[in-house]
């Protein structure tokens, strides 16, 4: 009598050369979007620092549609380049414009506000820290915005990078400096002297 053997059960599993194939197609798919999706991450950050800005703005001049000046919080006179004014968009939530404190994803993201603050002369050379701006970028009249007041929104320590990108989504690539200080348009910003970037973006002048 014979005794038929029953066959081993082959035993399925991925061998050592399938997993290395599997990996290094992860390896290679991880090579190519990880750099896209830190990119999406910095365009969404500059995006949202944009978006923010364009919001105050259209506060301010419902602010001023409102009350006809500036230097007014809730209707009561304030100081130029005092209290209130250089926190601005604070008064401009306690007034229903704003939803929340000019807040960006950029930058330290602690010290950046919207102020009011006391104009320069139509002769005054633009500088970074200046009230001065250069909006058409022309450079034959140092400062179009001259006036009684300035609103600017300001930003500190921003990277080089996002400071460039967001003159760029802004002001355009024509009205940008390839390195800092970059002096035209509405968005304007210098070294820090700590490696990053103050920028200065023009809201309004009266």
């Amino acid at each position: 009598m014979k005794i038929q053997l029953q066959p081993k059960p082959r035993s399925w599993g991925f061998t050592l050369i399938e997993m290395i194939g599997v990996l290094a197609v992860i390896a290679i798919l991880a090579a190519l979007l990880v750099p896209k999706i830190f990119e999406a991450i910095n365009n969404a950050r500059v995006n949202n620092a944009a978006v923010s800005y364009n919001t105050a703005k259209t506060a301010l001049a419902d602010h001023y549609a409102k009350y006809g000046t500036m230097l007014s919080s809730n209707g009561t006179p304030i100081t130029v380049g005092a209290g209130e004014s250089l926190n601005f968009d604070k008064v401009l939530v306690t007034e229903g414009f704003m939803d929340k404190p000019f807040i960006v994803k950029i930058g330290d993201g602690v010290t950046n506000h919207v102020e009011v603050m006391a104009a320069a002369t139509a002769a005054t050379a633009v500088t970074a820290a200046n009230t001065a701006y250069d909006l058409d970028g022309s450079g034959t009249t140092p400062n179009d915005c001259a006036g009684s007041v300035v609103v600017q929104a300001v930003i500190y320590g921003v990277a080089a990078g996002d400071a460039k990108d967001l003159n760029d989504r802004i002001d355009g690539e024509a009205l940008g400096a390839t390195t800092a200080p970059d002096l035209k348009g509405r968005v304007k910003y210098a070294a820090d002297g700590s490696g990053t970037m103050t920028v200065y973006m023009y809201m309004s002048h009266r």
